[in-house]
């Protein structure tokens, strides 16, 4: 049986990754079990008509951070519902940061909450929930995990 730290670093290199973060200039800052913490220093390109970030580049800034959160208990995981409310306008140039928080778990989903903030001081721009839908698959397999990562809650 494999320990958790080696698992543990090659999860890392499974989120980072993601192409949705290359892509995108997303960093992932870190995540652990159940949670995340995204980067990304927006750009001219990535404004609307309004003259402000627009809302898909935010809502793809949450995604990731959600992404990286639920799959790090080592379970792949694919999003089933993500609801967001626009609190504030981001303007381009402005780095946002989005953190994902697990809400519950339970054998075959897991709810989170996001939040997306930015500005100086920084302020909240977006809030999100989302569900995840827990596969059977693993993307490491599922014998080197800890128990409470495998068990149901």
């Amino acid at each position: 049986m494999a320990t958790e730290m080696p698992l543990r670093a090659e999860l890392d290199a499974v989120l980072r990754a993601s192409p949705a973060l290359a892509d995108r200039s997303i960093v992932l800052e870190r995540w652990w079990p159940g949670g995340a913490r995204t980067r990304l220093k927006t750009v001219p390109a990535q404004g609307n008509l309004a003259g402000t970030v627009h809302g898909g580049a935010l809502l793809t800034l949450a995604d990731a951070a959600f992404e990286a959160a639920c799959n790090g208990y080592g379970r792949r995981c694919v999003a089933l519902e993500l609801s967001c409310h626009f609190v504030s306008a981001a303007h381009p140039g402005e780095e946002l940061v989005a953190e994902a928080t697990e809400i519950s778990r339970s054998r075959r989903t897991a709810s989170y909450r996001i939040e997306v903030c930015g500005g100086d001081p920084p302020r909240l721009r977006v809030v999100c929930m989302a569900l995840a839908y827990r596969t059977a698959r693993w993307h490491l397999g599922e014998e080197g995990w800890p128990a409470a990562w495998v068990a149901q809650h």
